[in-house]
């Protein structure tokens, strides 16, 4: 594959893949995340059912609310990271100027951009932006999965109290 053109269209598709992927994992995040709470208004509606355990026990008030609120706090913390979170990985020897991502950070007007777009090559930048937007796609991934991974387990433990309240009479 020697030539330029073919280099920087297989680039060009593999940046855009990248880029929607890490937009997947923000509206799944944002879906999953809304989709648990309503799951918790059923499961609370079921839990009103069963008899109401009178303790005044600080720690399960706390476990409890961790219990419930660590798998929201988790979804939220998948929309956090952005292409801006994860500009401090190491590039190695890249040449990018990294400028295919305008940043008036870097670049404090137009002229300095323009400048700076003189000597760039295309594949460097559009490789190092591709590597930039592949490890927030990964960053993202694993943050989704331990989210979704805590709601799950969230919903085991809150089948297990509720049979347990209903097993015990408590």
């Amino acid at each position: 594959m020697n030539d330029k053109s073919e280099q920087i269209n297989l680039l060009q598709e593999a940046l855009a893949e990248a880029q929607q992927t890490v937009r997947a994992y923000d509206i799944k995040a944002q879906i999953v995340g809304v989709g648990y709470i309503f799951a918790l208004g059923v499961v609370f509606r079921l839990g009103d059912l069963l008899p109401k355990l009178e303790t005044g026990d600080v720690a399960f008030v706390i476990l409890g609310w961790g219990i419930v609120i660590f798998p929201i706090l988790l979804f939220g913390f998948v929309l956090y990271p952005t292409r801006k979170s994860v500009s401090g990985i190491d590039q190695g020897s890249s040449p990018a100027a990294q400028i295919l991502y305008f940043s008036p950070d870097r670049h404090s007007s137009v002229a300095t951009y323009l400048d700076a777009l003189q000597n760039v090559d295309g594949i460097a930048e559009r490789a190092g932006e591709l590597h930039k937007v592949s490890s927030l796609r990964e960053l993202k991934r694993n943050r989704f999965l331990r989210a979704l991974f805590a709601a799950g387990i969230s919903f085991i433990v809150l089948f297990a109290a509720q049979l347990w309240r209903s097993l015990t009479g408590g």
